[in-house]
């Protein structure tokens, strides 16, 4: 039997012929599944965004049964240790140029796996796929259309991807540049100089004073309810915390820390008290630097986080990075939960 790179482009076509499907929900949850593989292993301080993206996201219509999953990193540079990365799960390079790398899952030289994937690995805010699934999802008609017009490629050009992708193209670009008007700029993302820092008591005034904001303390799991004990902990810290002021440039925003570290493990928690900044994917980024640090300063191999169910931001920023949502359970009345997160994991 003849290996996948010794096989012609005609051969190939035939053994992965176009063959749509109709949706089926496994579809996200495979995305899911795979998902969470690559931010177990991926450095997650340069990943932008992880993104279901191609007809599988629709929720719809029908598709080839290939999940295309967007991976969007800062700086491009990194491009080839996450490529490495990604082989070492079972990606294969399918092309690459100055300004994006696509990869492949699930071809094997007996045709397609159970799971099938293509992964593609762009810069910051390249991404207009996002904007094409967006509208695609919010206006059925142009779903529909669009599944019409797959059906008749699909039929005209079973062993032809090149022809079948390029009978697309004219509708993509219509359609992606009509959702570019209509949604503005829904994801981009600006590029900040995020940079962690040693705590000084300077430090601690100033977190307590800014953490004082009840918009600020009720997502807190935990905080101090005084500056002397803010302080207190400040002195007391030992070989059981690990904890970094958050920076953008040379402004102080918050802090990020590791407690009750023992038989290695440890608490996470985050507070980025400057609102200025919430929303735009810091914290996000500010405990991928954070654990990747922990990894090559602690003794760690599970870390842990606590929140309240309705921090949903905190809950994003965990969820980004890989923790799972192991435990629910009631804390002064509330709803919360337990997550967790293997450091041996990562790469």
């Amino acid at each position: 039997m003849k290996a996948l790179e010794d096989m012609t482009l005609e051969e190939l076509w035939h053994l992965f012929p176009i063959a749509l499907q109709p949706y089926q929900k496994v579809w996200l949850t495979w995305y899911e599944q795979e998902k969470s593989l690559i931010t177990q292993c991926l450095p997650m301080e340069h990943v932008v965004r992880i993104a279901h993206i191609g007809s599988t996201s629709f929720g719809s219509i029908q598709a080839k049964a290939i999940i295309d999953i967007l991976v969007e990193i800062a700086p491009w540079e990194k491009r080839m240790e996450i490529a490495a990365i990604l082989k070492k799960l079972g990606y294969l390079c399918m092309s690459e140029d100055a300004s994006r790398i696509s990869f492949n899952k699930g071809y094997t030289p007996e045709g397609f796996a159970e799971k099938v994937f293509h992964l593609h690995l762009r810069q910051r805010n390249d991404h207009d796929e996002l904007y094409f699934r967006d509208y695609m999802k919010e206006h059925e008609e142009h779903a529909q259309a669009y599944e019409q017009l797959k059906m008749k490629l699909a039929l005209a050009y079973p062993y032809h991807r090149d022809a079948y992708t390029e009978g697309k193209t004219a509708f993509v670009k219509h359609i992606t540049a009509i959702a570019r008007t209509a949604y503005g700029n829904r994801y981009e993302t600006k590029a900040y100089a995020i940079s962690l820092h040693e705590q000084t008591k300077e430090h601690v005034r100033i977190f307590f004073t800014r953490t004082q904001e009840q918009e600020v303390r009720k997502h807190m799991y935990q905080l101090p309810t005084s500056l002397q004990e803010a302080m207190d902990i400040y002195d007391a810290q030992d070989s059981q915390t690990y904890r970094k002021t958050i920076f953008i440039a040379n402004e102080y925003i918050g802090d990020i820390w590791c407690h009750n570290m023992a038989d290695e493990k440890a608490v996470l928690s985050c507070c980025i008290f400057a609102k200025a900044y919430w929303g735009k994917g810091i914290g996000k980024h500010a405990v991928a630097m954070f654990l990747a640090d922990c990894k090559k300063h602690c003794p760690l191999s599970f870390i842990s986080a606590y929140l309240y169910a309705d921090n949903l931001g905190s809950m994003q920023i965990l969820e980004f990075n890989g923790f799972l949502r192991k435990q629910t359970f009631i804390k002064d009345g509330k709803p919360c939960y337990y997550y967790e997160k293997a450091l041996h994991d990562m790469v």
